[in-house]
């Protein structure tokens, strides 16, 4: 097989000569790999209280040395940020920087970890609120550095409408388009905010059914609000849908645009991986276009 030129080879030997080199305080700490569902970053387990974050492909790169610059600014929200306790660079091939974070306790937010789901939806709708509010200036703006999660949506038009036609065979391609097109329609009066860019189950965390923690901000700039409003289809239960909503008093447009973000995440991701490359991540956009009413 041949080997993808964006991967980066980490391997728990390599992240252990990084924390020895640069930060021999937790040399000692076991060390040993997290099993995760994600395809940016690989992580590990630094002693109970630590992690560390490196980039497992080129292109992720960017992304979390972008993480690592604005965690600090992002701190104070009403759930738990990741909180960087340590910065180093790997003087490689590509080069690349690397973080030590606290470890955030807690399950992902599956549904059999989510006690109470109105409970959650309203969380996540004041954590949204506040982050929402997050000084902008100077901040990255959506577009390259996270993927474009946030941009107009018509500017991802191009990439989205071949997505859902190669889906053909599990999608009902003619409502897809129809709502892609009422979506990028969509006005909006609300101004560029801070946003997560990913907000699903895998990078929510629960202690004791409780939503308490948001990890995995590679995909966070400041756009569109309507693409971390997406999540009422990515994450939310149904019988939550509304409450989040509510909590959030989004109208018609707003909402509008937050389904044709559902839409983009899950048709580009489900045209990508399916066959076997990613399968939770596949299940997870087939419940997306299943909760907007677009599977066969």
């Amino acid at each position: 097989m041949t080997a993808d030129p964006d991967e980066i080879p980490v391997d728990d030997a390599l992240v252990a000569r990084l924390i020895r080199a640069q930060a021999p305080q937790w040399a000692e700490f076991r060390l040993r790999r997290f099993a995760s569902s994600g395809t940016d970053n690989a992580i590990f387990r630094l002693g109970d209280r630590l992690s560390v974050r490196v980039p497992r492909r080129r292109s992720a790169i960017a992304l979390l040395s972008k993480e690592l610059d604005w965690l600090a600014h992002l701190q104070g929200l009403p759930l738990q940020v990741p909180v960087p306790r340590f910065r180093g660079r790997a003087a490689l091939d590509p080069g690349f920087d690397f973080g030590v974070f606290d470890w955030m306790e807690g399950r992902t937010a599956s549904p059999e970890h989510v006690a109470d789901w109105k409970d959650a939806a309203r969380a996540l709708a004041d954590f949204l609120k506040e982050l929402h509010r997050k000084n902008t200036d100077g901040a990255p703006l959506a577009g390259a550095i996270n993927s474009r999660r946030g941009v107009a949506l018509n500017a991802l038009t191009e990439v989205t409408l071949p997505a859902i036609d190669i889906l053909a065979d599990e999608v009902d391609v003619q409502r897809a388009r129809a709502l892609w097109d009422k979506a990028c329609a969509a006005g909006s009066s609300r101004p560029p905010v801070w946003l997560h860019g990913d907000l699903k189950a895998d990078n929510l965390i629960v202690r004791d059914g409780v939503l308490r923690g948001i990890i995995d901000w590679g995909l966070s700039a400041v756009g569109d609000p309507a693409a971390d409003h997406a999540t009422a289809w990515v994450w939310i239960d149904p019988s939550a849908r509304g409450a989040f909503r509510d909590r959030l008093g989004l109208g018609d447009c707003d909402w509008l645009r937050a389904k044709g973000w559902a839409l983009y995440g899950a048709v580009i991701a489900l045209s990508h991986y399916r066959g076997g490359r990613n399968e939770a991540l596949c299940q997870q956009s087939r419940q997306t276009l299943s909760r907007l009413g677009l599977l066969l």
